[in-house]
């Protein structure tokens, strides 16, 4: 008998068995739970606030940029600039592309958003688009991304008590480098100018959404720290990265939850115009980092390869929901216009010729997190190309919808 087949199974008992140490908290006053982590000195979880709370203070977050946005603009209508990220692991790569492009545009440049929302892969360059088209130099760091650029893998015995199968040291140095002082300043003088920088965790120790206001929190003396541990918690893959611990809560990936942001903006527009009696027209743009594919060929076999595909399954499930859902959002105001754009790369870019008859017939073998250099360097110079054409092929609300609804 083979003894990995005994082996095996005693060593996921064992790992199920061993207990994990909650990581050391980051204390960040601007997020959710601040004032209870204060009085916390042994690191419990802190209940979030209810959900409407989350709302009410998105909702006056937004309020804020409308009101600021209003009193700069001249008398009648006022359009409100909003770009969401979406999730989508390494297909982030092709909304960096395309957030370059769109700079470079010669006839329809890349606006100055008045909203900059983002989840898991977009969570990563909201502070980049936000904080304007002289930071786009740091987007040219996602083309050519391999999974040992983002993290790394773990060995036994030390997997044994990890909460993680990888380490986010790498993907901790990247954005340790991107948060220079000067970004960070550029994201709290676009707060100061009434523009707002929000982005998605899920608070798994509650099971909530919860939303972190990443332009407040740059004016705060802990910034960078507070910054990065928001964007890695939003990014935290389950299984693949360790969650993170912000005011004594654990968070991870945002892409696990529908995230809240246009129904906050629409009951910001709504109350801002009522009692300002403007017209307030959004702008909305959705970039689409997910693949929107069928997986190709079966799941690797191994933990982490059924793990991340099904996490793989599920988030781009909650994807499809939340295009609809904005879509639904767009066709029933008549003051809103909701455009996206999605990658369109053919599926096998990346295969490889192993037959000799010059079609590619393999995929290459699969990295841990997924994240293929060839990929990603393809993701983001198509994102540029798509970013930079004239016109831009922007996506429309039924087209947006027939996408949503494939497969």
């Amino acid at each position: 008998m083979n003894p990995l087949r005994i082996l095996l199974p005693c060593l996921l008992l064992t790992l199920s068995a061993c207990a994990v140490t909650r990581p050391a908290s980051v204390a960040c006053p601007t997020f959710p739970g601040a004032d209870a982590a204060v009085m916390s000195t042994q690191g419990p979880a802190v209940p979030p606030p209810a959900d409407d709370g989350m709302m009410a203070r998105t909702r006056s977050e937004i309020a804020g940029a409308l009101r600021a946005e209003l009193a700069d603009a001249p008398r009648g209508p006022v359009t409100f600039h909003v770009v969401t990220l979406s999730s989508g692991g390494q297909y982030g790569a092709f909304g960096a592309g395309f957030l370059t492009g769109w700079s470079d545009n010669a006839v329809t440049p890349r606006p100055v958003f008045n909203l900059v929302t983002g989840v898991s892969a977009g969570a990563i360059l909201a502070p980049v688009a936000f904080a304007g088209r002289r930071f786009d130099r740091l987007l040219a760091d996602y083309a050519g991304l391999g999974a040992d650029d983002l993290l790394r893998r773990r060995v036994l015995p030390g997997l044994l008590r990890a909460p993680s199968l990888a380490s986010p040291a790498p993907l901790e140095a990247f954005l340790a480098n991107a948060l220079s002082p000067d970004l960070v300043s550029a994201v709290a003088a676009g707060e100061t100018e009434g523009r707002r920088l929000l982005i998605g965790a899920t608070n798994i120790d509650t099971g909530e959404a919860e939303i972190l206001d990443l332009g407040r929190a740059a004016g705060t003396p802990n910034a960078a720290l507070c910054l990065r541990e928001a964007m890695l918690a939003s990014a935290a893959i389950p299984a693949l990265l360790p969650p993170r611990n912000i005011n004594h809560a654990l968070y991870a990936d945002g892409g696990l939850r529908e995230h809240v942001f246009l129904r906050a903006l629409d009951q910001a527009v709504r109350d801002v115009a009522t009692a300002s009696g403007r017209e307030i027209r959004v702008e909305a743009y959705l970039v689409v980092n997910g693949a929107l594919l069928a997986p190709e060929g079966p799941a690797t076999d191994s933990m982490p390869g059924y793990a991340l595909r099904s996490v793989e399954i599920l988030a781009d499930e909650v994807l499809r929901d939340s295009i609809l859902e904005a879509v639904s959002f767009a066709e029933t105001r008549p003051d809103w216009r909701l455009r996206g754009i999605r990658a369109d790369l053919p599926a096998r870019t990346c295969w490889i010729d192993t037959d000799g008859d010059s079609t590619p017939d393999t995929a290459p073998a699969a990295e841990i997190g997924g994240f293929s250099p060839c990929l990603t360097q393809a993701l983001f110079e198509h994102g540029r190309a798509v970013g930079a054409a004239t016109p831009i092929p922007w996506l429309g609300a039924e087209d947006l919808r027939a996408l949503a609804r494939e497969l």
